[in-house]
């Protein structure tokens, strides 16, 4: 945890190399220290069909999905952080926002979880 998902149009190749764009972001949430190293994940899905104001123009947008727990100023500054280090990747995209979305742990599983439940059953 946290899952930073990066959407942005598949023709912003273009102007920035992809893998430097999905570094910014992984570094930027791993460098907030609200997580345990290696825990950050990010990915990139790229859009084909999308309008931004009414016409195609770029953008990037991260979700960032997180184990509720944080407090609102922690996820404000971890949404300022990724955010400021897109916009200093690509200071010519104007429509650069990021989203910092609380997962109930109720409801998160993986591997890790499973293996304990196992092993606690």
């Amino acid at each position: 945890m946290p899952h930073c998902v990066i959407e942005c149009p598949a023709d912003l190749a273009r102007i920035v190399n992809f893998d430097v764009l999905v570094e910014a972001v992984h570094d930027a949430a791993d460098a907030s220290g609200l997580f345990s190293a290696g825990d950050v994940k990010a990915r990139l899905v790229l859009a084909n069909h999308y309008r931004v104001g009414g016409k195609r123009a770029p953008y990037v947008h991260t979700e960032v999905q997180i184990l509720s727990g944080r407090s609102e100023l922690q996820k404000k500054a971890l949404a300022n952080d990724i955010a400021r280090a897109v916009c200093e990747l690509l200071p010519r995209v104007e429509m650069i926002s990021v989203e910092v979305r609380d997962i109930a742990v109720q409801a998160y599983a993986n591997r890790a979880s499973l293996n304990t439940l196992s092993e606690a059953v």
